[in-house]
């Protein structure tokens, strides 16, 4: 009788450690994008949740159901159990809207279906026609950023977002160079330079 206790104690025991040390899917945390009018760059910042291989799926949609960009990806791990990824995504069409599915997972769970994680526009030629964005210059100082723009747009703004795209600073585009006050915390934030309400300028930079 005490050999059965034991064995159902044992059962019971190795169960409940089982539950504890379910594998979990990785889960993405923010995400980012720099765009052009042709092309896209992705970012998906995440946590892994597991050692091993991590699977990325993503998806690329016009409207709802047609896919224009479907590949997967496989890469290791990191070892401090978080990291990105990155994608660069080509042969886009201009002025135009996509959505962006994702769905991450590893060797021993299946990760949730993000539908749509985010949408973007890529820029509209004829709006950027005049300006090489090339030639744009962006460098993060230590409590502020400086731009330089080729040639000053209509009705000029500068915006800058964190990863989860809230928007922190806004401000008025008004010199060929010019420097802006930001005073935030270490880590990666988008810039986008806008013109009569239309994006001209997208990039990312990191503050250390």
């Amino acid at each position: 009788m005490k050999k059965h206790f034991y064995l159902f104690v044992l059962f019971t025991t190795f169960c409940v450690l089982k539950g504890f040390t379910q594998a979990l899917p990785p889960v993405i945390n923010s995400y980012a994008d720099t765009v052009t009018a042709v092309s896209a760059q992705i970012y998906l910042y995440y946590t892994a949740n597991d050692t091993g291989t991590i699977k990325a799926q993503i998806q690329l949609q016009q409207g709802f159901g047609n896919n224009d960009y479907d590949s997967t990806y496989t890469f290791s791990a990191p070892a401090n159990d978080s990291g990105y990824v990155q994608w660069t995504i080509d042969s886009l069409n201009p002025c135009t809207t996509y959505r962006v599915l994702a769905d991450m997972s590893n060797d021993n769970a299946q990760g949730e279906v993000f539908n749509p994680l985010f949408t973007f526009t890529t820029l509209c030629v004829n709006s950027i026609a005049s300006l090489n964005e090339n030639n744009y210059s962006l460098i993060a100082l230590a409590q502020s950023i400086e731009i330089k723009t080729p040639e000053l747009p209509q009705n000029g703004a500068v915006e800058i977002y964190d990863l989860t795209g809230r928007l922190i600073l806004t401000t008025p585009l008004n010199q060929s160079t010019q420097q802006i006050p930001f005073n935030q915390n270490a880590g990666i934030y988008l810039l986008r330079i806008t013109g009569n309400g239309q994006a001209l300028y997208t990039n990312r930079f990191v503050l250390y």
